[in-house]
């Protein structure tokens, strides 16, 4: 991906590499870690409306080669999560891709947001969580195809921007038809490492973990080094990820894109975009961001309430924004693609 910096990116890149300042806009070429980086992507897809920039953004880096999704799920505990999920799957033209998941039973507990349902009613009227299979058997048969492919142990990224539920349930899922491994075994042979939105650093409570706290505190409890797991790199909402907004150019794109449609009925046009840049970290990696020292995150499992502490190394890590927002502003300058009638817009700040 080639983007163009602006002047103070530039300048702030310069600084950062205690360097002068060159006022000259230049291009910078921003490579994933590999190509593609395999994920499996969990979010909620539901209450605040970042989802709705986040899933754009995602299919793009698909169509760019950047990343493949073999699995998607949606972890929280309302209806249309999972269809809002499909919603977008299905306008970027990428129905055969992937599966979705939903926490079925506990998905219909919670009335959607009204953004979800706007979207839902207009593209997809009727749909509900209930028509789609339990999350933790899609991360089950997303791994055992990924393995069947020839992927290799270590290979995949599991990206979680919503609570930690659907995951956990995975974890713990036994031996079945789909795999001779349980949950745990799958996780560590076949995860090279967990990129989540969650938490406060150095503490504090957060929505994520606070909606599934007994599951975010036996993670960050037991997917550590010392249990065989790989990395957890965790990006605080307090870390600079609040500071990072991207702007949906609603009055250029049709009723037809999902996005524009969703923002429209909601009266706004921007979002900050935290789960999207737990992505921007698993593909392209650490440039602008700081990494804490090895770690140990703890969180409560009633309230979710979490401290980080650094005297125990536990191969948990936290993010921190190292550079400008107008830095990650530009990486995610979204990639709108082209709608129905074969229009492409992009936003230019």
């Amino acid at each position: 991906m080639t983007k163009t910096l602006p002047h103070s990116v530039i300048c702030i890149l310069a600084m950062f590499s205690m360097s002068g300042c060159n006022v000259t806009k230049i291009n910078i070429v921003f490579t994933p870690v590999q190509k593609p980086v395999n994920i499996l992507y969990d979010d909620d897809c539901d209450g605040d409306i970042d989802c709705a920039v986040t899933q754009p953004i995602l299919h793009h880096w698909i169509d760019t080669g950047d990343l493949k999704v073999w699995g998607m799920v949606s972890s929280g505990p309302s209806q249309l999560g999972a269809p809002t999920l499909s919603v977008f799957r299905n306008y970027y033209g990428h129905r055969n891709l992937f599966t979705i998941g939903a926490l079925t039973p506990s998905c219909s507990m919670r009335p959607s947001a009204a953004w979800n349902t706007a979207v839902v009613n207009r593209f997809d009227p009727g749909d509900t969580c209930a028509n789609y299979p339990n999350c933790a058997v899609v991360l089950r048969q997303s791994i055992a195809q990924f393995a069947a492919s020839g992927g290799s142990a270590n290979g995949l990224t599991y990206v979680s921007t919503g609570p930690l539920s659907c995951e956990e349930e995975f974890r713990s899922s036994p031996p079945d038809a789909i795999s001779p491994l349980n949950g745990l075994q799958m996780e560590q042979k076949y995860i090279q490492k967990f990129v989540l939105m969650n938490g406060l650093a150095p503490r504090g409570q957060e929505a994520n973990c606070a909606e599934d706290a007994l599951s975010c505190s036996r993670f960050f409890q037991d997917v550590t080094t010392q249990n065989g797991y790989p990395p957890v790199y965790a990006v605080p909402l307090n870390t600079g990820a609040d500071h990072v907004i991207t702007y949906v150019p609603v009055n250029q794109l049709p009723d037809s894109n999902p996005s524009a449609y969703a923002f429209r009925t909601s009266h706004r046009a921007s979002s900050e975009v935290e789960d999207a840049l737990a992505i921007e970290f698993a593909v392209f990696g650490n440039t602008g961001w700081t990494i804490s020292l090895d770690s140990t995150d703890a969180a409560d499992s009633a309230t979710g309430f979490n401290q980080w502490a650094s005297s125990v190394e536990s191969g948990q890590y936290y993010l921190t924004t190292a550079i400008n927002p107008s830095f990650f502003e530009m990486v995610l300058e979204s990639p709108w693609l082209p709608d129905a009638s074969g229009t492409t817009s992009s936003i230019h700040r």
